[in-house]
């Protein structure tokens, strides 16, 4: 038996001789959603494996004016950065300015 070979990421492994699995094709089950076919690229081995690649979040929005809203729900970290943008804002706003003298 061979041990697993570690390479870079994002890479799959063939399960019976460990080679690097080559993606042969894939397609739309829905917008968010993709069939993945790899085949092991040893020739003598050749196994075939099928997965699925999805789409869960929405990490950032578009930088695109007037860009469709994305119907994935924010990750947890999309979120907490809004909250924390929305506190420097309101920290900001509070904070006095050098140049503006105290109200009376």
């Amino acid at each position: 038996m061979h041990a697993p070979v570690i390479s870079r990421k994002g890479v799959f492994h063939c399960g019976a001789c460990h080679s690097v699995l080559v993606k042969r094709t894939s397609y739309l089950l829905h917008p968010h959603l993709r069939n993945d076919v790899y085949v092991c690229q040893n020739p003598l081995c050749s196994a075939s494996y099928s997965g699925h690649t999805e789409i869960t979040g929405l990490v950032s929005p578009s930088g695109i004016p007037n860009a469709p809203a994305c119907d994935l729900p924010p990750t947890p970290a999309y979120e907490r950065a809004l909250a924390e943008r929305a506190l420097r804002q309101q920290q900001n706003d509070a904070q006095l300015d050098i140049f503006d003298s105290p109200s009376p």
